[in-house]
C-alpha cells in the first residue's frame, strides 16, 4: 500500500518540467516577435521619412505651394526619362501646338470616344490657350485608343492623323469632341462616314486624299504604336497628361491644370 505514492511522484515531476519548459519557450518567442516588430517599425519609419525628404528635395523651387488634388510628381530619374521619351519636339509636328522650346511641355493621351476627354477638350483646353500663345506651354497629342473595340475610336484616331496631313488636326479634334459631346454623352461609335463628316466640317479640303490617308496602313500603325507605348508606360485610362514631371489622369478642373503649369514653370526657371 506504500508503493502507489512512490510511483506517482516521478510522473508529476516530468510533467511539471515540460510545462515550465513550454512556458519558457513561449516567453522567448514572444520577446523575439516584440523585438522584431519594434525593429521593423523603426525601419519603416526611417524609410518613409527618407521618401518624404526625397520628394520634398525634388520639388525644390516650388516654394510652399502644394500640388492640386489628383496631380502627382514624378521624382525618380527613371520616371523622368520615361516622360522625356514621349517628347517629339518637332516644330513641323501637326499634332502639337505651341513652341517646341516652351519651358512647359504637356504630353496628352486621349481617346476619341472618351467622355472625360470630351470634358477636358470642351472645358479645360480653351483655358490653356493663353499659355500656348505666350510661349509657355506646348501640347503634344498621343492616341490611347482604349475604346477601339466597342466604339472604333482607333478609326477616329487614324482620321485625325489623316486630317493632320492637311494641317487640320486641332480643328478635327475640336469638331470630333463637339460631336462626341452631342452623342452618347461622349461615347460615340465611329465609322467611315462619320469621320469624313467631321473632316469636312473641320475644313479638310481634299476629302479624297483624306480618305486615302485614313485607310493607309501608316495611320493605323501610328494609332496602334502610340496606344501600345502608353500601355507599356502604365497608362490605362484617358485622358492622361504629363506636364513636365507631373502626372494628371482624368478630367480634373481647369484650375488644377493651370496651377500645375505654373508650378512646372517655376521648376523650369
Amino acid at each position: 500500500m506504500s508503493q502507489p505514492p512512490a510511483t506517482e511522484q516521478p510522473k508529476k515531476k516530468p510533467a511539471a518540467i515540460i510545462v515550465l519548459s513550454l512556458l519558457a519557450v513561449s516567453f522567448l518567442v514572444l520577446v523575439f516577435f516584440i523585438a522584431y516588430y519594434l525593429g521593423s517599425s523603426k525601419t519603416d519609419a526611417t524609410s518613409t521619412n527618407g521618401t518624404d525628404a526625397s520628394s520634398l528635395s525634388s520639388q525644390g523651387a516650388q516654394s510652399d505651394q502644394q500640388l492640386p488634388q489628383g496631380v502627382n510628381l514624378i521624382s525618380d530619374e527613371q520616371g523622368k526619362q520615361l516622360i522625356k521619351s514621349f517628347y517629339r519636339s518637332n516644330k513641323d509636328d501637326a499634332r502639337a501646338i505651341g513652341n517646341p522650346k516652351a519651358p512647359v511641355t504637356m504630353i496628352q493621351f486621349s481617346d476619341f470616344s472618351c467622355p472625360m476627354c470630351y470634358q477636358y477638350e470642351s472645358t479645360v483646353f480653351p483655358q490653356l490657350k493663353p499659355y500656348i500663345d505666350n510661349g509657355t506651354l506646348r501640347i503634344e497629342f498621343n492616341n490611347l485608343a482604349i475604346f477601339a473595340r466597342d466604339y472604333h475610336s482607333d478609326l477616329a484616331g487614324a482620321a485625325s492623323i489623316a486630317a493632320a496631313k492637311q494641317g487640320k488636326f486641332w480643328e478635327f479634334l475640336i469638331a470630333a469632341t463637339n460631336l462626341a459631346g452631342q452623342q452618347g454623352n461622349g461615347h460615340i461609335t465611329w465609322d467611315q462616314e462619320l469621320v469624313t463628316q467631321v473632316a469636312k466640317s473641320s475644313g479638310v479640303s481634299d476629302l479624297a486624299r483624306f480618305n486615302q490617308d485614313l485607310n493607309s496602313p501608316e495611320a493605323a500603325k501610328i494609332v496602334e504604336e502610340e496606344s501600345a507605348r502608353a500601355h507599356s508606360a502604365g497608362l490605362g485610362g484617358t485622358p492622361a497628361f504629363f506636364i513636365n514631371n507631373y502626372y494628371i489622369t482624368g478630367a480634373l478642373p481647369a484650375e488644377s491644370f493651370l496651377q500645375t503649369i505654373e508650378i512646372a514653370l517655376k521648376d523650369a526657371k
